[in-house]
């Protein structure tokens, strides 16, 4: 009887590890980690109460919210990561997307997200009275400029998939107001841009077209120009509609080789493979 129940309880036991080593699998290709971000700016006045550092955690707490309201990737936390991160070069990591792949490597990320703000400035516009929002036509008496640099790094592929500078302007009622909405939109366009980067208002769009099938491999028009990176799973699509799932298996200089992992429709040659 006994023996029974240690075999159930060891049973269970190896259920549960395995379940959770499933989850963890399954998110671990997804895994991202934000790095504080690089100072390369001056405060302008109505910044002179705030620290360069606040505005520097500020951003990087923006894009980490972003990406958590996204719900594509899997977000490291800062407690997490923090005292390594100490020891390391944070400016290498930033001009250097091999040192940046291996900093991911080693905090235990697949993607990394750094970058640098090269400007922050806040302005009043004129007077602040009603007859002077009238002749401004009610726009918002502050504005705040913001330029930054952002990368999004495969950490296995050593690669940027998106390097891009945002040049970013809101306004608001008051100074703080105004600086807090320049960093809100500035997150949500970098998410945007990587989520959806043809910016196609939620339909899929192709990034390489299927030109030969042979069982469940096909191949794709694309090689390393569309920065595929190996067990990438892509929609298959035609006419804009989901048809299957592929995962990429082999990416050469002009051409991509791809297996079928799902398949809702016969895939066909012209099928287009899109990103999620």
């Amino acid at each position: 009887m006994n023996i029974w129940r240690n075999t159930l309880k060891l049973l269970f036991t190896a259920m549960c590890l395995l379940t959770a080593l499933t989850a963890v699998c399954a998110a671990a290709p997804r895994t991202v980690l934000v790095l504080p971000l690089q100072q390369e700016f001056t405060l302008s006045d109505y910044e002179d109460d705030q620290d360069a550092e606040d505005i520097i955690k500020m951003m990087t707490s923006k894009i980490n919210i972003e990406f958590m309201g996204d719900g594509t990737y899997t977000v490291m936390e800062p407690v997490t990561y923090e005292d390594k991160l100490m020891t390391m070069d944070a400016k290498k990591i930033t001009a250097d997307v091999q040192s940046a792949a291996k900093a991911g490597r080693e905090l235990g990320a697949r993607f990394v997200v750094c970058g640098r703000i090269t400007e922050v400035n806040t302005q009043k516009k004129g007077g602040s009275s009603l007859v002077d929002r009238i002749m401004s036509g009610f726009e918002a008496p502050y504005k705040s400029k913001m330029v930054l640099q952002l990368q999004f790094i495969n950490c296995q592929k050593e690669i940027a998939l998106l390097d891009k500078t945002y040049n970013v302007v809101r306004g608001g009622k008051n100074a703080a107001e105004s600086f807090k909405n320049t960093c809100t939109y500035a997150a949500e366009k970098f998410v945007e841009d990587l989520t959806n980067p043809a910016g196609n208002n939620g339909k899929k769009v192709g990034v390489g077209k299927i030109t030969n099938i042979r069982g469940e491999i096909i191949t794709v028009d694309q090689g390393s120009n569309a920065k595929f990176f190996q067990g990438e799973s892509l929609a298959i699509i035609r006419d804009e509609k989901e048809i299957g799932r592929a995962e990429v298996l082999e990416i050469g200089k002009d051409e991509t080789t791809c297996r079928i992992t799902e398949s809702k429709e016969q895939i066909k040659k012209g099928d287009m493979l899109s990103r999620d």
